[in-house]
């Protein structure tokens, strides 16, 4: 049940490696200044840094996979732009239970879900997990527009979806879950943050809170437009304005994205809805190994706020 790991994946180890070599501190402390994009002129307006390529490789380590669809599981290709799709599964056990509409980390695809959606159906649960451009079958390469505006394409398709596989079966769906893991915690809160009312919960699992220490952890000094991009991206920034229940779950040890994010991101939260939990000794990527902790938390936390919750058949803020 473990997920594999991205730091186990051949040929992409860098980011790990330079979490290991001390990158993030350094930047934190002022030690080091981070480096220019290879062919990124820091004068760039913000639409050139959005859509530019050089980001892939460099915060982002994209990984094409497509295996087998497990039985119960339905496989899609999502719309987001003319001629490219994003790759996504849906392990449906019980459409009367809540979904979790999920966004993965760095380096992984939906592929490596595909046994811990059994964790999530012992629980009451399917899962709807989805890759990015240029992950697992994905058209495209990922770029930051991409990883802004691709999110809200993946709900509206992913409503529509709920919405008539509900009425063809005629039961009535929950609202569903919003979840994001490292990479993922962006999109979730982005749509935690603009659609509260379609969604009964949000579920981030290492996160991070301000974009430019991990602009800083990759050396991407994206110069005049930090602060714009800070704005745009970091999650402390928009959790601020999100009325959703809110699980936060983090590795006491992770040195990859250290607990102050999650402590940043839970004090963000303008609400008393909200539960920090550090898990004892897991890092940045081993937190399911207190599975135990792990799904009880979660368990817990869609039984106060989403279990009996109104149904969720449309995208509305």
């Amino acid at each position: 049940m473990k997920r594999r790991q991205v730091a186990r994946r051949a040929g992409k180890p860098a980011w790990l490696a330079l979490a290991l070599a001390g990158v993030l501190s350094s930047a934190a402390c002022g030690c080091e200044r981070a480096l220019p994009l290879p062919g990124l002129n820091m004068d760039r307006t913000m639409d050139e840094i959005l859509d530019s390529p050089d980001f892939d490789g460099r915060l982002f380590f994209s990984r094409r996979e497509r295996t087998r669809t497990p039985p119960g599981a339905i496989d899609y290709d999502i719309p987001v732009a003319p001629g490219v799709t994003l790759g996504a599964r849906w392990h449906i056990t019980d459409l009367r239970n809540p979904s979790v509409l999920a966004f993965h980390g760095n380096g992984e695809t939906v592929s490596d879900y595909d046994s811990i959606a059994q964790a999530y159906a012992n629980i009451g649960l399917n899962l709807f997990m989805t890759d990015y451009r240029g992950y697992g079958w994905s058209g495209g390469a990922p770029t930051l527009r991409g990883y802004r505006d691709d999110p809200l394409r993946v709900a509206e398709f992913f409503f529509a979806e709920l919405a008539r596989r509900s009425t063809a079966l005629n039961v009535r769906a929950p609202r569903p879950i919003l979840f994001g893991r490292s990479l993922g915690s962006g999109p979730a809160v982005s749509l935690a943050s603009a659609y509260p009312d379609s969604f009964c919960g949000l579920v981030l699992e290492s996160g991070f809170s301000d974009l430019r220490p991990v602009l800083a952890l990759f050396r991407i000094d994206a110069g005049s437009q930090t602060l714009e991009l800070h704005r745009q991206f970091s999650n402390n920034v928009k959790l601020e304005t999100t009325a959703l229940p809110a699980l936060i779950l983090h590795g006491a040890r992770d040195d990859l994205l250290p607990p102050e994010n999650a402590r940043e991101n839970f004090a963000a939260i303008p609400h008393d809805k909200k539960r920090l939990l550090l898990i004892p000794d897991a890092g940045h990527n081993n937190l399911l190994a207190r599975a135990d902790l792990y799904f009880d938390a979660i368990n817990q936390f869609v039984g106060a706020h989403c279990r009996g919750a109104a149904a969720g058949r449309e995208l509305h803020e």
